[in-house]
């Protein structure tokens, strides 16, 4: 793997530092700290510097310490084929257009490593990066799906597109799996079309699913790495609750699950009615959970975690359709922050540079452009955003 430092270092014998003497380290672990966006506008600066966004080691390093560091932003699909994303630090609203595409886009509920596979009207796929807005079409026939998630495998550091669907609409579903820059679906397996599919999550190489059947509830995931379907029942997974059960999401690099306890209800000194809502998160095993926190909400509200950073927790109220923080040192639910445009899906996903450039051909490239509502006017051919880099 290619050293982080080697694509900034001053190539001035006398000055083995960075730009104004800063030494080359520093200036690497300096740039992993920065927004994405700012870091490809950073690379037009100084020549020595335009290699930062595609060294691997350096993109690496940025990823983790986003996964760790920044809150994700969220994104949602439009009605008018635009995919609009929010930054809740600022809660500016930016949105971009997939030229040749009308219609709402399906979108996934995680995102892997800042990437996400986005599915038209028309059942063709395409895997995009927000951030630097670079988007491939999956190269191969138009199918309907019910499930599509990109997971990465990482021992053989490829990314893959995993999908569901019913060709022959009878009981089966057929699973099927697909390396980035391959056109072969592999067969993985298959379930029944009884099965009633909850969450999607993509956490370190694996996605979760809650599935009901016949009034009862388990835990289904694939591994990406090992191409292999499992499932789990609610007896060996903890805090799966039929009575109870709310939502799958990814917790500090863990599955995480929340869960809304109807069995309890707690009042205020003023006699109004709350809701208890549990966190739990997965150790090292599915039979392996800890409760993470638990937080009080109005009963008459119905609230989904989007995710949590520190000691706040970005919540979803689907009656008014608002964002509000909870803040778990007081226990207190905050003002509303922003309203969505409409009622619908968030999808959590962070900053990345990850590009799968190399994976596709050149014909497989998906132009992007702004949306017009607080987006980048300035773009450059390989998709990387450059406004104001002139």
């Amino acid at each position: 793997m290619d050293n982080p430092n080697h694509c900034i270092r001053n190539t001035n014998p006398e000055n083995e530092g960075g730009r104004d003497g800063i030494p080359s380290d520093v200036l690497a672990d300096i740039l992993t700290r920065l927004p994405a966006k700012l870091v490809t506008r950073l690379r037009v600066v100084n020549k020595l510097w335009e290699g930062i966004p595609k060294n691997s080691s350096f993109i690496e390093a940025h990823l983790e310490h986003a996964k760790k560091y920044a809150n994700p932003f969220l994104l949602l699909s439009e009605e008018d084929s635009s995919i609009t994303f929010i930054n809740t630090d600022t809660w500016e609203k930016t949105s971009m257009v997939i030229n040749g595409h009308d219609g709402k886009f399906i979108l996934p509920n995680s995102c892997c490593d800042g990437l996400v596979c986005l599915t038209n009207k028309d059942d063709r796929s395409m895997i995009l990066n927000p951030t630097t807005r670079e988007c491939f079409m999956i190269p191969e026939p138009p199918i309907r799906t019910n499930i599509l998630e990109l997971g990465f495998d990482s021992s053989s550091k490829v990314y893959k597109v995993l999908r569901v669907s019913n060709p022959k609409k009878d009981e089966n579903y057929i699973w099927e799996i697909l390396t980035v820059g391959d056109t072969l679906w592999r067969p993985v397996g298959t379930t029944t079309g009884e099965d009633i599919f909850i969450g999607g999550i993509y956490v370190k190489g694996i996605v979760y699913w809650a599935v009901y059947k016949e009034g009862e509830i388990s835990l289904l995931f694939f591994d990406f790495k090992e191409e292999r379907l499992s499932s789990a029942s609610a007896g060996t997974c903890k805090p799966l609750r039929s009575d109870g059960f709310e939502q799958l999401l990814e917790v500090r690099g863990n599955l995480g699950m929340a869960i809304t306890r109807e069995d309890i209800t707690i009042y205020s000194p003023d006699d109004e009615e709350y809701q208890l809502m549990e966190i739990w998160v997965m150790g090292d095993g599915i039979n392996n959970w800890s409760k993470e926190c638990s937080l009080a909400v109005p009963a008459e509200l119905y609230f989904e975690v989007l995710f949590l950073k520190g000691k706040k927790i970005l919540l979803h109220n689907k009656i008014d359709n608002g964002l509000y923080y909870y803040d778990l040192e007081n226990h207190r639910l905050g003002p509303k922050e922003f309203d969505l445009p409409h009622l619908q899906c968030c999808t959590p996903c962070v900053e990345s540079l990850v590009t799968l450039k190399d994976r596709f051909s050149p014909m497989d490239l998906v132009l992007v452009r702004s949306g017009g509502v607080g987006g980048v006017q300035g773009m450059h051919g390989d998709g990387i955003d450059v406004n104001g880099a002139d």
